[in-house]
């Protein structure tokens, strides 16, 4: 995560994959701290993460807010940090080792809405 700002909208749209399903998931909880421990500025993703679950946001509110952030700093976004943000987006939904038709769908918009910042 090279920027701060991309870091707070890759924590929302995380956010967004968890509750796409309906509520969050104890092993997504621990996937995601553990991806994000040696990330730089994942302690900022995280924090945006658990601010959005803290107030109970719509998972359509908090992915619109990560897409504008993405969209806002699309210079930093190169392509290894495009597959590094596809890649975690997978290793979430699949934590729970139950990869919902919801969570497969969310992160194949994401992909190609990715593409196109």
């Amino acid at each position: 995560m090279p920027t701060p700002d991309l870091a707070l909208g890759i924590g929302s749209v995380m956010y967004a994959l968890c509750k796409i399903d309906g509520r969050l998931q104890l092993a997504e909880m621990q996937t995601i701290k553990e991806l994000l421990a040696h990330e730089s500025h994942g302690e900022v993703a995280l924090h945006t993460f658990f601010m959005r679950e803290n107030y109970d946001e719509p998972a359509e509110e908090a992915y619109a807010f990560g897409l504008r952030r993405l969209k806002a700093n699309r210079t930093h976004l190169d392509l290894a940090t495009r597959e590094r943000y596809i890649d975690v987006l997978r290793k979430i939904a699949e934590a729970d080792d139950v990869y919902t038709p919801q969570e497969l769908a969310f992160v194949q918009h994401f992909s190609r809405e990715l593409q196109q910042i």
